[in-house]
């Protein structure tokens, strides 16, 4: 899915991007992905959840 390096996320008010992170119980990282401000969050949080359950796939 290309986006923008920029946007604009009117609802939160944020302009630029946005950083989506996944942790373990630990604070340990374990995904990230940065996207535009103007994609939402449901987006962003399914793609980084398919990003983690192939990366990790035990994780459940």
């Amino acid at each position: 899915m290309p986006v923008a390096s920029r946007g604009f996320d009117g609802g939160k008010k944020v302009n630029g991007r946005k950083r989506h992170i996944v942790v373990d119980t630990l604070g340990l990282l374990l995904a990230v992905t940065v996207t535009a401000a103007s994609v939402t969050d449901r987006e962003a949080g399914w793609t980084l959840l398919e990003r983690l359950r192939t990366r990790h796939w035990r994780i459940s």
